[in-house]
């Protein structure tokens, strides 16, 4: 009875293993079992299928020798912990070598069932599923990533990885260069912001931040100034956006990218004091030019009044003693008649600048910053810009304001006379040099020329055709370059268009 007993019993054990294995295959993943006192190894048939040899091949297969060279030390040192007992189970990831020669990505899992008296592993049971596909993937996700990296570090931007719960943050090599980060420096994402972050920035940044967290705008934006490792600041551009969350909707880990615009805000910045110096440049000289017209007019009666007062002071001689009461106050009139005169000669002094702040100018680039200036005007009157630049560059002798202040004013006016035309605005600017040797700039439209109230002398001041015009703007463009020792001139107008030109010297030698 006993060994019927135990006939069942051991034929229950075969059914039992029968029915989990049979599970596990249903399932997707295959068994394999191996007992170590006898060497004999099964392994399910989903193992020769997902390798691709027939069961009778898969019979001799040895599994260390269909190893990946670079897996298979990793895989071996595992097993052998499992087997002495150091670790409780046999996990590992490894690629398998199939019919074909190709290798294979496979995940197995094993646990030691039985061993001897003395604790010595006799039978080892595992789980194997092919994991090819997750690997092919996650290969394509990481060259995917790589790719995406390059091509926005390739661009200027450097990229950012920040985990919101423990804090840390990783950034690319470029990121660690604008701030000059050291390659070896753990980084929480305090540590940037706000630690680096510019005093007065520190609101727009975080209302940014926050914002995006807070569901309210899809992507955080802002531009603000870090302190680099040498304590000073630079302008950048950073964007971010929330890739990872919690079921309960919690920010759990953001991306983002951090462009370097320092440059461009300092370009900025020069602009606007450039265009701030050429506004009050033609504050200054309207008033000048104004001062200058009243001084020539204002000379001639001041030197009449000189004259008239000394003619009276000689007749006093003929009068005797009744004269002497008259000369004082004569006296005092010729005084002030001087005084007057040497105070318009001043101004006038003034007007013409006798002490310009001339540099050598590349004439080139003071008409590229004319066209960067004037750009938003242009658009707004469908005007195009055609440029004719001699190069290279060639330099003049000037004050750069003020060159770039008459430029701007004949570009105006060309615009302005353009508005009425209904076919093609264009605003052409060439610079050349002159037969007699100096820099040459002409500056045309396609408008419908001058009016004849002006055609006679457009330079003559206080004339001008438009309603809002003081009639100063090209009396002062002449006086400006003829101060620079230069000359302007209309060279041609006609029902097609208006031509300007100017000339400037070279600098010595």
């Amino acid at each position: 009875m006993e060994r019927v007993s135990d006939a069942v019993s051991a034929a229950g054990l075969v059914e039992d293993e029968e029915r989990w294995r049979l599970a596990l295959e249903v399932a997707g993943a295959g068994v394999w079992d191996w007992n170590l006192v006898s060497g004999r190894i099964y392994r399910s048939p989903l193992w020769s299928e997902m390798l691709g040899y027939t069961p009778d091949e898969s019979a001799d297969l040895k599994w260390g020798q269909l190893l990946h060279p670079d897996d298979r030390d990793e895989a071996h040192r595992k097993l052998a912990a499992c087997l002495s007992g150091v670790a409780p189970d046999f996990v590992a990831e490894f690629r398998l070598r199939c019919r074909s020669g190709e290798y294979r990505w496979v995940a197995s899992r094993a646990r030691v069932v039985a061993r001897d008296a003395g604790g010595r592993a006799s039978r080892i049971v595992g789980v194997y599923r092919d994991v090819h596909d997750a690997h092919r993937l996650m290969d394509e996700l990481q060259a995917s990533e790589r790719l995406w990296q390059f091509a926005l570090e390739g661009h200027g931007d450097a990229l950012w990885d920040w985990t919101l719960e423990s804090g840390e943050i990783n950034v690319s090599q470029s990121f660690r260069a604008i701030i000059g980060l050291p390659d070896d420096r753990p980084l929480r994402g305090n540590d940037i912001w706000p630690a680096r972050l510019h005093p007065d920035d520190v609101r727009a940044a975080v209302a940014a931040f926050s914002a995006h967290l807070a569901g309210v705008r899809p992507i955080a934006e802002v531009e603000f100034r870090l302190r680099t490792e040498d304590g000073a600041y630079r302008w950048v551009a950073l964007r971010g956006k929330v890739m990872e969350g919690s079921r309960e909707g919690k920010p759990l880990r953001m991306i983002g990218t951090v462009r370097d615009v320092h440059d461009q805000h300092l370009g900025v910045e020069r602009e606007m004091r450039q265009q701030q110096e050429l506004a009050r440049a033609a504050r200054l000289i309207h008033v000048g030019e104004m001062a200058s017209a009243l001084a020539h007019e204002l000379n001639q009666p001041l030197t009449a009044l000189r004259n008239f007062s000394a003619v009276v002071l000689r007749r006093l001689d003929e009068l005797g003693a009744a004269g002497e009461r008259l000369r004082e106050p004569l006296q005092l009139i010729a005084g002030q008649a001087l005084r007057a005169g040497e105070i318009v000669h001043r101004v006038r002094c003034f007007v013409r600048r006798d002490s310009l702040l001339v540099t050598p100018i590349a004439i080139n680039d003071a008409v590229r910053d004319v066209v960067r200036f004037m750009e938003f005007e242009a658009r707004a009157h469908a005007v195009q810009w055609q440029l004719t630049l001699v190069e290279p560059s060639l330099l003049v002798v000037g004050d750069r304001v003020q060159l770039e202040q008459v430029l701007s004013n004949l570009a105006k006016n060309a615009i302005d006379a353009m508005s009425e035309v209904d076919g093609e605005r264009l605003l052409h600017i060439s610079t050349r040099l002159g037969t007699d040797g100096m820099v040459e700039v002409t500056v045309s439209d396609s408008g419908c020329g001058l009016a004849e109230t002006v055609r006679s002398d457009p330079f003559a001041p206080f004339v001008t055709t438009k309603p809002e015009g003081v009639g100063l703007g090209l009396a002062i463009c002449r006086t400006i370059i003829e101060n620079h020792g230069g000359r302007m001139w209309v060279e041609k107008s006609t029902r097609q268009g208006t031509t300007f030109c100017l000339s400037l010297p070279r600098p010595a030698g």
